[in-house]
């Protein structure tokens, strides 16, 4: 049986619990008006103007890491990835941020607290050793669900900022060897990857642009390559 649920107080807050909405249910609240708890899990309709916090939020996003991604067999090696959503209006500040891992095949589930739904957010992804990266344009909550996919084609970042790294299927990634994460490819990230090559450094490091746990000549000529064309990160 269908359930309506209408609110016209100003807020209710619950401490330390879970209001779960169920499929079938319909929140109604308006503006001005609040609903709060720890965690609000919302998979029935909500309407109105009003605000719910702690309601939880789910980006699925697709995206691909430069030297993580195999184009011979389409592949990619999964690694954690950092999604900030920050404010579409200067100065875009961060409303909420999350770390998930992105699969194989570049997919990844991101939960987050704060977002409201019909609101302008940009999404940035941040990876270890990757060039910073904003969304094109503000994306939008329904229902707290939001879907974005960067490997589709460069204008899917902000800039046109990501390399193509496969033809067949068409996927583009975005810019690895930032290592020291100061939004810039250049000699300091070089050499950085040049002195643990040499010293035959291994495991889970920053300098390691493929993600095979070793840094060698092919995660130098990743970084030195990005650093000849200026590579660098393009924010609002």
């Amino acid at each position: 049986m269908l359930q309506f649920f209408l609110l016209t107080i100003t807020s209710i807050t619950f401490s330390q619990s879970v209001i779960n909405y169920q499929t079938g249910t319909s929140l109604e609240v308006q503006t001005g008006a609040s609903v709060c708890a720890d965690n609000v899990i919302m998979n029935g309709t909500l309407t109105g103007g009003g605000t719910v916090c702690g309601l939880l939020s789910t980006l699925n996003l697709t995206a691909f890491m430069e030297g993580f991604y195999n184009s011979a067999s389409n592949i990619l090696t999964s690694d954690t990835a950092k999604i900030y959503l920050r404010s579409a209006t200067s100065p875009y500040t961060i409303i909420d941020s999350t770390k998930s891992k992105l699969s194989s095949s570049g997919s990844g589930t991101f939960t987050f607290s704060y977002p409201v739904n019909g609101v302008n957010y940009f999404i940035v992804i941040k990876h270890r050793n990757s060039i910073e990266t904003w969304s094109k344009t503000a994306q939008v909550f329904t229902a707290g669900s939001l879907t974005y996919n960067f490997s589709t084609v460069n204008t899917q970042a902000y800039g046109n900022n990501m390399k193509q790294v496969d033809a067949s299927p068409v996927r583009f990634a975005i810019y690895g060897g930032d290592v020291n994460q100061d939004g810039t490819v250049d000699a300091t990230d070089v050499s950085l990857i040049d002195n643990d090559a040499a010293n035959f450094a291994a495991g889970y490091i920053v300098t390691d642009l493929t993600g095979d746990n070793f840094v060698d000549g092919t995660d130098f000529a990743i970084a030195d390559n990005n650093a000849a064309n200026f590579v660098s990160a393009i924010i609002p």
